[in-house]
């Protein structure tokens, strides 16, 4: 089931859209994975991205080119922990996730990094 199938942040990265057939599209907000429905446009930078500090950086103002760092990046872990952030930053990273969900995409699992950086 979903709830039972981890993610790396390497396997998320092989769905970015590159080879669509083998690795359907998928985002991660949050700990969600979130497959793309293929019919609706997603922005490039969160094709196979775990997009949770992006979308707090955007909420808090903060540049996106020098604040948002993919999985292989210096600095990528750990990943934004729900406990510190705000009651409106979690409620903005909800709407993220739900603007997903209600354009047809589809949660396939949850990403093991997120998790493991929560404790």
């Amino acid at each position: 089931t979903r709830k039972d199938e981890l993610w790396s942040a390497e396997k998320l990265a092989q769905h970015d859209g590159s080879d669509p057939d083998n690795f359907p599209t998928c985002t991660s907000i949050m700990q969600y994975v979130v497959q793309i429905n293929k019919e609706k446009w997603i922005f490039g930078s969160w094709k196979g991205h775990n997009v949770t500090r992006r979308n707090l950086c955007q909420f808090q103002g903060k540049s996106l080119d020098t604040n948002d760092i993919r999985y292989d990046g210096p600095g990528y872990r750990p990943l934004p922990k729900l406990c510190e952030c705000s009651e409106d930053e979690r409620e903005y990273l909800m709407q993220s996730l739900e603007g997903q969900l209600h354009r047809g995409g589809n949660i396939v699992a949850q990403l093991e990094p997120f998790l493991a950086d929560q404790n």
